[in-house]
């Protein structure tokens, strides 16, 4: 009795023990997963989050402590279940809002990850030895491994045997053979010689033996300095990188380069995974042996490398290391990177210092530690184009000679000449100032054609010729510009030209200038049409004042009339959150007025095919308003069709299939859902009403906030229906409690009164 007592003690202890400190628990053999509360499987998935690491991270590490797979898989189930349900609320909390936008931003700042760290959170790398494969020649046996040993051929023989604790498997007519120590190709040799003085037939071919490893035995490896420090019990099989995934890598301050694999207090390897990273080079790789020892020491120098790197992050170097080599472990610069400047942000003992390096000088660098190294893009503008737009044969882009210069004439020659309808007084210079802003500069056409010094004018990058046609026989050929522009006013029209253009030729926006820009044109058609009311065509465009160069895909056309509009004061907007099962979940802003509930959901791409749309509610005022789905999409412009309002949260949970129940009952539990059963079941699976537990007040909340309870019809007791994801709540009985004496004799004091009063008046 005593001794029962003591186990039950014991597995108590490992389940309280297991759910607080999970990833610690050393001994996990005699842990239930179906006798955790839902407190206690919240912790642990808190534990597996504040460790970063995954459920099936978790998993080896589990089964190496002696849980069983089938219980962690159960333990998987309830994790992942209650996981579900605190991401509905969750998920909301992530969203910031800029006013000032029109759609709302979903602002994530992207955390640097340590190069190599990818090793240890990748799910499917996890380095696990493969124990279908034929065991290695040089695979050294030791007390657990079974072996399958068969003679075939003229004689034959099967036999099935572990390796004893003293290094010997015993096999039948053969006796014990001493096998613990050696490589398994020598083991083989051993047995061929001990079982072929029985079996004659083997020492002339007439039999052969085959022996493989049907089952590896586990072997004790200790891991310090990683995420999970520890002992494990691993296959024999089993490699460093194995052991190191299981562990869940370097620690935060543990290094990558310098990982010490000790074995009989002797370090045997110094493993530097950047070698695999870089090279596939698994040499490190190599395999465990009982009682291993791997020791993981925090690094000596780590840099960050940012900007246009194909791959940015934080490396760890080791001593010599120079910048190219550092660089290549991040696959070399992007396509767009500026090599020329390389910026180096350094601490020294006292303060920051910045150092420049170029194309030349980085690869000779040796960075610190705490470096951090920048590389900018080049620019997006072109070192040797010119442009000539209008009444030439071949507009378009050239390049400046490389040595040697390009006058006006000798672009205007490259472009096959000017056209027939060619305007000769007037012609335009595009120029961009070394200050980046442009300069507007006209000059003779004709001057420059007959190779006039002062309008012939030599050309530099970036610069753009426009040529006018004939203003006589293009007489309608005019634009307009007015608004928030330096120069507004009329504008002769080029073929080609485009509002950025014009832009130019009215010396750009001014400091009151919006985003919006509406170009106003002439609806032209060859056919009078007396149905069609709208004779002008408006065109809304969205310009950044900063980077108008935006407006050269729009091209214009005759008489058209451009507004470039003034800032106005703007309002903040009312934004709505929409979380939980569909496709696009974030915040969105009330464009219009009544905008309604299925509104929010379509911008949101709609519900997903796990959503439970019977549990669809509206928070507002921290208070859930129900949704009834199915009448929304029957009738969009019902009441259920919400208009919401501004910080309403729309919640679209998935399908649950559990139902809670709660109160006064025997063990408040969930239970798995079951169509068709009704309230009785669910409690009875609850152990039943306590005994302040009040049936005749049960009532049922569902999933989407709605309530519904008990009620008697002639009599009869009804109970509402239960659903998928209802909480099913039994109230207490009220405390009846009894009148004093002195509340008594005041009751019977105002009753004598009234009799008398009562006795006068019918007197």
């Amino acid at each position: 009795m005593k001794r029962i007592f003591l186990v039950g003690c014991f597995t108590l202890f490992t389940l309280l023990s297991f759910g607080q400190e999970f990833l610690k628990g050393k001994d996990l053999s005699q842990v239930k997963a179906s006798q955790f509360s839902e407190a206690e499987i919240a912790q642990i998935g808190k534990e597996l989050k504040a460790n970063q690491m995954t459920l099936e991270q978790a998993e080896p590490l589990a089964l190496a402590k002696g849980m069983s797979s089938s219980e962690f898989a159960q333990l998987k189930v309830r994790l992942e279940t209650l996981g579900t349900q605190q991401n509905i609320q969750k998920e909301k909390k992530e969203i910031i809002y800029k006013p000032e936008l029109k759609d709302t931003v979903r602002l994530t700042k992207k955390k640097m990850d340590v190069f190599g760290s990818e090793l240890f959170t990748t799910k499917s790398l996890s380095f696990e030895p493969n124990q279908n494969m034929p065991t290695p020649p040089n695979y050294i046996l030791g007390p657990g491994d079974q072996l399958d040993i068969n003679v075939y051929g003229v004689q034959q023989f099967n036999y099935s045997g572990t390796i004893s604790k003293n290094g010997t498997i015993n096999v039948p007519n053969v006796g014990e053979v001493f096998l613990s120590g050696l490589a398994f190709e020598a083991a083989k040799n051993k047995l061929q010689k001990q079982i072929g003085k029985i079996y004659s037939t083997l020492a002339g071919n007439g039999s052969k033996l085959s022996v493989s490893v049907s089952n590896y035995r586990t072997i004790l490896v200790t891991i310090i300095g990683a995420q999970q420090s520890g002992n494990y019990r691993l296959s024999a099989m089993s490699t460093v990188y194995n052991a190191l995934h299981v562990a869940g890598g370097p620690s935060d301050i543990g290094s990558y380069r310098k990982i010490e694999l000790i074995r009989n207090n002797k370090i045997i390897r110094t493993i530097d995974l950047y070698r695999f990273l870089t090279k596939g080079d698994q040499s490190d790789n190599v395999s465990l042996t009982d009682n291993d020892m791997i020791r993981i020491p925090s690094y000596e120098a780590r840099v960050t490398l940012e900007g246009e790197i194909k791959r940015p992050g934080i490396f760890e170097t080791v001593a010599g290391e120079n910048l190219k080599q550092i660089i290549s472990y991040a696959s070399g610069f992007t396509d767009n990177a500026y090599k020329n400047r390389i910026l180096v942000k350094q601490k020294t003992n006292s303060e920051l210092k910045v150092t420049d390096l170029n194309e030349m000088t980085f690869g000779a660098y040796l960075p610190n530690a705490g470096d951090l190294i920048s590389v900018d893009k080049i620019l997006a503008r072109y070192e040797n184009r010119v442009q000539i737009k209008g009444a030439v044969y071949r507009p378009g882009e050239y390049s400046l000679p490389a040595n040697g210069t390009m006058t006006i004439k000798d672009l205007l020659k490259k472009a096959d000449g000017v056209a027939e309808n060619v305007f000769l007084e007037k012609a335009s210079l595009i120029r961009q100032k070394n200050d980046l802003t442009k300069e507007y500069i006209s000059f003779n056409l004709q001057s420059a054609l007959n190779g006039n010094e002062a309008a012939n004018m030599t050309l530099q990058k970036e610069d753009v010729v426009v040529v006018f046609y004939n203003q006589e026989l293009l007489d309608t050929y005019k634009l307009s510009i007015d608004g928030e522009v330096r120069k507004p006013g009329n504008y002769t029209y080029v073929p080609g030209m485009s509002l950025y253009d014009l832009l130019l030729e009215s010396d750009f926006f001014t400091d009151k200038a919006a985003s919006n820009v509406t170009v106003f044109r002439n609806k032209k058609d060859d056919a009078y049409n007396p149905n069609d009311k709208e004779k002008i065509i408006t065109f809304n465009l969205t310009i950044d004042p900063k980077n108008p160069e935006q407006a050269a895909t729009f091209l214009l056309e005759p008489q058209d009339q451009v507004v470039v509009r003034r800032i106005v004061t703007f309002e903040t907007p009312q934004m709505v959150s929409v979380s939980g099962e569909v496709l696009y979940p974030g915040g969105y802003a009330i464009v219009k007025s009544e905008e309604r509930l299925l509104d929010f959901i379509t911008r949101a791409g709609g519900v997903t095919n796990e959503a439970d749309t019977e549990a669809i509610s509206v928070i507002r005022n921290e208070l859930h308003i129900p949704i009834d789905w199915k009448l929304i999409n029957n009738k969009p412009l019902s009441n259920s069709n919400l208009i919401l309002e501004s910080e309403d949260k729309i919640i679209i949970p998935n399908k649950k299939s559990t139902v809670l129940i709660s109160g006064g009952v025997m063990f408040e539990t969930e239970v798995p859902f079951r169509k068709g059963k009704n309230i009785k079941y669910y409690i009875k699976n609850a152990g039943g009403t306590a005994e302040k537990g009040w049936m005749k007040k049960v009532y049922v909340v569902h999933a989407n906030g709605s309530a519904s309870a008990a009620g008697s019809v002639l009599g009869i007791r009804k109970y509402p229906k239960v659903l998928a994801g209802s909480k099913i709540i039994v109230p207490e009985k009220p405390e009846k409690t009894k009148a004093s004496t002195g509340e008594i004799v005041g009751i019977a004091s105002v009753l004598t009164s009234l009799a008398g009063i009562l006795f006068a008046v019918f007197k």
